[in-house]
């Protein structure tokens, strides 16, 4: 079955109706309009929350924008299907207890602050410093050696710049030379110039995104010899020209009407290599749906023309059984790619890290770490660590029509990219942390497990969230235990031998006043780490970011990004900060980039915008 899907196009129509119409909205839902398509689409999962779901008080502080956005393009469209816009409408304005709003720059989250040009258009000239893609090398370690930032002079970092971004959350940035390049979830891609924050460019691409941006040199491909690929929840993969922002070619990675793109890519030779996701996981309730169908993917592509080299699913789904509705069901599914795989040149193949299954059939390469070869596609070994791992949402405390028989969950998928690391000796180790808190070592070669340590409580939002780093000594992990139980919970930063699995030093995190009030605000660590030569990074979703000595553990400066407001470059007075979790920082030169505020099931829900701040020492 395939459920109708509405473009960026049908929603911004929805949001420059102008007022009247968002008065008849409001109007018309107080005779329970709203309230009823809430009871029977939305409900069962949110009220009382399930998981990973918002509760109703959480929905209640987010704008009615960012409730239309979820509906229409972003993870909850199943719910919506078949509503009218007017309906969606309905349901924004009874859940938020908000009005839509007249805007003349419209996006689902809410108005994107005009550009502020650059006043020139110098060339794009790479440099030893440059952060390229989410894990900053093919290794996915998240290490950047060249920085002029020290144990030092980590301490007198502050905002240089700040920029505001429309969507409520937003890709990790990109920095080639003195160009940052990143997405929005409003449907935007930027060039920006990463010493002050003008723009260069903007594209509207019209489709949610979240994928750091992967930008390489490659002269003939366009008139500047540049080359910007990032893909979008619409499963749609582009090149544009890294210098304009114009489209050379784009290609749809999946046929499924519920998979998305959100892991980076990464580039090895003349092929792209891009990682597939999905929301089907959001089906547990809707009868009519014939859950499930979707099966986690790697897609290779011609870098130059965008055609489909190999493509290999993960899973194979097959008719099972019918549900109480007489639907058929489908299964094994799952085992989405949430991250970016990590290559390895040397043995011809890629490492990814996959996500749960959505039946009771048997997934083996569900919640497991996957070898497959550059060349042909291959799967050259699976080493599952949680088998049985059936999750889908609404099947908590009620249970909707498709949940997978027996037990539910744990939910703990690989949001995390596997690390490749090199031992002493020269000997090579695959590092990957799950959301059970759980890191694991295994051999490259035959994926064997060679240690297991056990760092967090683990939950279904972590554990080990979204990704660890590591210099040439040390693994450093951050935990978030967001919603594990509070005596069992350890959320911090941990420092881990990567030959062993044995703890170097533990940083618990401290508990710290959030700059907002809903109740979704903790000291959870969900957001990747990111390491320099003697500093280790972590953001909370508290709204603190922190350097750590990398020798030692200690806290060398701490930055509370949501208890001060920005008077952005594009024009925002007072923006305030938010959550970390999904990017991490980014370092570059004498720089560090982070995006503050993440509208997610684990952020601040009042803030429809992020900001991009920008640090530098005593921000000069």
């Amino acid at each position: 079955m395939r459920l109708r899907i509405a473009t960026i196009s049908a929603v911004a129509a929805l949001l420059t109706v102008g007022m009247a119409d968002a008065c008849f909205a409001q109007q018309a839902d107080e005779s329970g309009a709203g309230a009823s398509l809430f009871d029977s689409r939305c409900k069962s999962c949110h009220d009382p929350a399930i998981g990973r779901a918002p509760s109703r008080e959480d929905l209640a502080q987010r704008t009615p924008e960012s409730v239309v956005q979820a509906l229409t393009a972003g993870t909850m469209q199943p719910m919506a299907s078949g509503l009218s816009p007017e309906m969606i409408g309905l349901v924004a304005t009874y859940v938020t207890g908000k009005p839509l709003t007249q805007m003349a720059d419209a996006t689902p989250a809410g108005r994107q602050p005009p550009d502020t040009m650059c006043a020139s258009t110098p060339p794009i000239r790479s440099k030893a410093t440059d952060w390229n893609g989410y894990g900053a090398t093919a290794a996915s370690n998240r290490f950047q050696a060249k920085t002029s930032l020290t144990p030092a002079n980590v301490g007198r970092l502050k905002v240089k710049w700040s920029f505001a971004l429309a969507g409520g959350r937003a890709g990790q940035p990109t920095i080639i030379g003195d160009r940052m390049f990143l997405v929005t979830f409003a449907g935007d891609a930027y060039s920006l110039d990463a010493k002050t924050g003008c723009v260069y460019w903007r594209s509207a691409i019209g489709s949610p995104m979240r994928q750091s941006p992967l930008v390489v040199h490659r002269p003939g491909d366009t008139p500047s010899g540049w080359v910007m690929y990032v893909g979008d929840f619409n499963r749609d993969f582009r090149a544009l020209d890294a210098m304009t922002g114009k489209e050379i070619w784009k290609t749809n990675l999946d046929p499924h009407p519920l998979s998305m793109l959100t892991g980076a890519p990464v580039i090895e030779g003349d092929r792209i290599y891009v990682p597939v996701s999905s929301s089907e996981e959001t089906m547990g309730a809707l009868g009519s749906y014939s859950c499930c169908t979707f099966a986690g993917a790697v897609v290779a592509l011609d870098i130059k023309s965008g055609k489909i080299a190999w493509r290999t699913q993960l899973l194979d789904p097959k008719p099972t059984r019918t549900n109480a509705a007489g639907t058929q069901l489908y299964g094994p599914a799952g085992a989405a790619i949430w991250s970016q795989p990590t290559l390895d040149a040397k043995r011809g193949q890629l490492y990814v890290a996959t996500g749960d299954s959505y039946t009771e059939a048997d997934a083996p390469t569900a919640d497991a770490i996957v070898a497959i070869g550059l060349a042909d596609g291959e799967v050259r070994w699976a080493t599952q660590v949680t088998r049985d791992d059936n999750f889908l949402i609404a099947c908590g405390r009620t249970r909707g029509v498709n949940c997978p028989l027996g037990e539910i969950g744990p939910d703990h998928d690989f949001g995390a990219s596997p690390i490749l690391f090199s031992l002493k000796g020269g000997k090579q180790i695959v590092l990957a942390g799950q959301k059970s808190g759980a890191v694991y070592g295994v051999d490259p070669d035959t994926g064997k497990q060679v240690w297991m340590t056990q760092v967090g409580a683990g939950s279904a939002l972590g554990g080990i969230e979204w990704g660890m780093a590591a210099d040439k000594k040390a693994l450093y992990v951050a935990v978030s235990d967001s919603i594990a139980p509070k005596d069992k919970a350890h959320p911090g930063v941990y420092a881990l031998d990567p030959a062993t699995g044995e703890f170097l030093w533990k940083a618990p995190a401290p508990s710290a006043p959030c700059g907002w009030t809903t109740r979704r605000c903790s000291n959870a660590q969900s957001a990747p780490v990111s390491v320099i030569p003697g500093v280790v990074f972590s953001g909370g979703q508290d709204g603190w970011l922190r350097g750590y000595d990398s020798k030692t553990g200690k806290a060398l400066w701490e930055f509370n990004s949501a208890g001060q407001t920005y008077a952005t470059t594009n024009g925002v007075a007072a923006q305030p900060g938010g959550s970390f979790d999904h990017t991490g920082v980014v370092v570059s030169g004498g720089a560090l980039y982070a995006i503050s505020g993440y509208n997610g099931a684990t952020g601040a829900y009042g803030n429809p915008l992020n900001v991009l701040l920008a640090f530098t020492i005593e921000g000069k």
